[in-house]
């Protein structure tokens, strides 16, 4: 019975480590571990030229190859006897396998130092049945894998929900809670772009701890902003065994310049993951957002559950724009403009003794403090500034989302402000961190802002 490369695609995932063996011209062997082998094509397999040089000396004086590598579903193990071909610099191949290793390396705080010199690809000669495997790696995997997830049932199960949204808060929270109760992945938040290039924001999570809306990632950094880079898909598995092979190369405690920027919020993970998957929310080419997946179940995220994945985004990224422009179109009919309460007035003069906040508004930064503490920064800063200020100047207390878009002085775009989706992160911020102040829907496109107790504003530069 023939073995084709195709039937060896979960050894090609990265969850168990290789093994390369290669001789030099005269004689001497080399060993050396992998982190990943490449599928190619039915014939090819590419390993990355990042580190091992002697592995890569030896290459080039004797361009035969042998590679072990493990199946995680059964821990059979094969032998691939291999024959270099070429080095690409650039091309499909190289870019899968330059994403990965950059995925992982900026998951650990470390993107940019390790950098994919070239894809090697090798022909197959032959492909060969080990007679043992590494018995604990592939039981502790084959017990802790769960079947492919993405049923016709599950996928219907999340569109009932999603089309029941009546809004884009139910509506991304609906996402979360599906893909948990159909799919049974606990851990996920989404994540969108905001009005600053290159800068996503935490929208929507879903398994953690309370007080991660609002974190930022920049294109580049961590699973989603490598997703949002990229535009594709990015599925890791083996997580942990990826970074500890990639600190292993370098030792961030020696290079402090390179270690993560402190963050005001602190983004989404668990403490072990073992799988992540990263998925661009495309409508025409557009990012809408990123859904991020993550596991400590090693293997969680399977090869043959990839078009469905990809499929997925599609989706729930045009349900996303479709609701944005759906609140957006409703807030456009004619409205009445809310009644301006007197500054005089009993609702302009309440306030409650038991509570004070002291809010503080950086213009240069767009950034506001609340009783010294973070709380939101960018365009959903400005507007919490530009209602406070209406309704300590003259009493109001209901704004409506079309006003807003009026605003000059917040510089919405014309096009595409995804007003909706600001309105949305400052409300759960609020919640999160000064519940005392809330924007309190009223009707499609309007709001109010309730506060118990008083606020004092302060505008420094």
């Amino acid at each position: 019975m023939t073995v084709t490369l195709e039937s060896l695609a979960t050894c090609f995932q990265g969850l168990l480590p290789s093994q390369l063996f290669t001789c030099s011209s005269d004689g001497i062997p080399n060993a050396a571990y992998l982190s990943h082998v490449e599928y190619v094509d039915s014939e090819h397999v590419a390993l990355s030229f990042q580190f091992f040089n002697k592995s890569r000396r030896n290459i080039a004086e004797n361009p035969h190859a042998l590679v072990f590598v493990l199946d995680p579903d059964t821990g059979q193990g094969w032998s691939l006897r291999l024959k270099y071909v070429r080095s690409e610099t650039a091309g499909p191949v190289f870019d899968r396998m330059a994403l990965r290793i950059e995925a992982i390396a900026s998951y650990c705080g470390l993107k940019g130092i390790f950098k994919l010199r070239a894809a090697d690809i090798y022909r197959v000669a032959s492909v060969e049945a080990l007679p043992e495997a590494n018995a604990c790696d592939c039981a502790r995997v084959t017990e802790s894998k769960l079947d492919p997830v993405f049923t016709v049932k599950a996928l219907q199960d999340l569109s009932a929900r999603i089309q029941q949204a009546h809004c884009l808060e139910t509506l991304v929270d609906s996402i979360l809670e599906g893909l948990e109760e159909s799919f049974g992945f606990r851990n996920s938040y989404i994540l969108v772009p905001t009005d600053q290039e290159g800068v996503l924001v935490t929208m929507a999570t879903r398994g953690y701890a309370v007080g991660s809306v609002g974190a930022e990632v920049r294109h580049g950094e961590g699973i989603g902003g490598m997703v949002a880079e990229a535009r594709k898909p990015i599925r890791i598995s083996g997580l942990l065994r990826g970074m500890l092979y990639a600190l292993a190369m370098h030792k961030a405690e020696s290079e402090p310049q390179l270690t993560r920027l402190t963050r005001q919020i602190p983004v989404p993970g668990i403490p072990n993951p073992e799988s992540q998957l990263g998925v661009p929310l495309l409508v025409r080419g557009e990012l809408v957002g990123v859904l991020c997946l993550e596991s400590e179940v090693p293997y969680r995220f399977h090869e043959e559950d990839k078009a469905s994945i990809e499929l997925l985004g599609g989706y729930l990224a045009i349900a996303i724009q479709n609701m944005q422009w759906q609140e957006r179109t409703a807030e456009s009919a004619a409205e009445p403009e809310p009644a301006r309460v007197d500054a005089a007035s009993p609702a302009a003069l309440r306030a409650c003794t038991r509570t004070q906040h002291n809010v503080v508004y950086y213009a240069g930064d767009e950034c506001i403090l609340v009783d010294g503490e973070y709380l939101i920064r960018g365009l959903p800063a400005k507007i919490l500034w530009r209602l406070l200020s209406t309704r300590d100047a003259t009493g109001r207390e209901e704004f409506t989302n079309r006003e807003l878009r009026l605003d000059k002085s917040l510089n919405l775009p014309e096009w595409k402000d995804n007003l909706e989706s600001r309105l949305l992160l400052l409300r759960r911020r609020l919640d999160q961190k000064c519940p005392s102040v809330r924007l309190a829907p009223r009707s499609r496109g309007r709001f109010a802002l309730e506060i118990d107790g008083s606020v004092a504003l302060n505008l420094q530069p």
